[in-house]
């Protein structure tokens, strides 16, 4: 009797480590929510000064995957930032600032058991930004860049299709060239943004 519940027990892990939660021509479409926090560098050409601030936001993204290999993912990915701010003590106006980024991603999947997905990669795009800056000397700058990060995610299925996920990663932004007016002179001027920091979050994903 033992060795037949010995052997019913290692049939059922062979059979559980045999099915992939991932491999190839798997596809999964993926739903996220995230918080970054960031330190910019902040450089108006126009005076050649910097400053140096935090920054943080919350995020939404959609994403698709598609197994070309086993163990190898490729995509692309959607996400919008809405940054958080304070209001001018002078202006008494609170900024808006709100990003789009349009990135690829590859995903190298080294844990794929039947209910267990983790793997580590990166994307890699362009992120287009609106700063409606509402404080004494400047109006709004806008623009685009360089977006990439690095990140290494598990993904857990409650079946077959849905699951769940969590995100930890590092991104850089390197904003070049944003074209703001200086309220004050009202002469145009030249703003350099670049920095990364954290991004952490929860997502849903259904794969077919």
């Amino acid at each position: 009797m033992k060795k037949i519940i010995l052997a019913l027990i290692i049939l059922s892990t062979v059979n559980l480590l045999a099915q992939k939660s991932f491999e190839k021509k798997t596809n999964v479409i993926g739903f996220g929510a995230d918080l970054g926090i960031y330190n910019y560098t902040s450089t108006i050409r126009t005076y050649s000064v910097s400053n140096t601030d935090k920054a943080a936001n919350k995020m939404l993204s959609l994403q698709y995957e598609r197994g070309v290999l086993n163990w190898l993912g490729v995509g692309a990915k959607i996400l919008i930032s809405d940054y958080f701010t304070e209001t001018d003590s002078i202006t008494h106006k609170k900024p808006s600032v709100q990003a789009l980024d349009a990135t690829i991603l590859v995903n190298a999947h080294f844990v794929r058991v039947k209910y267990v997905d983790m793997f580590a990669g990166f994307n890699i795009g362009y992120s287009t930004l609106n700063w409606e800056a509402r404080d004494q000397f400047v109006s709004k700058a806008q623009g685009g860049g360089l977006v990439y990060d690095l990140h290494l995610q598990p993904r857990f299925y409650f079946g077959k299709h849905i699951g769940m996920s969590v995100n930890l990663g590092y991104v850089n932004y390197n904003y070049q060239g944003l074209d703001f007016t200086n309220i004050v002179t009202n002469l145009p001027g030249i703003l350099d943004l670049k920095g990364g920091g954290v991004n952490f979050g929860i997502g849903l994903q259904g794969k077919f």
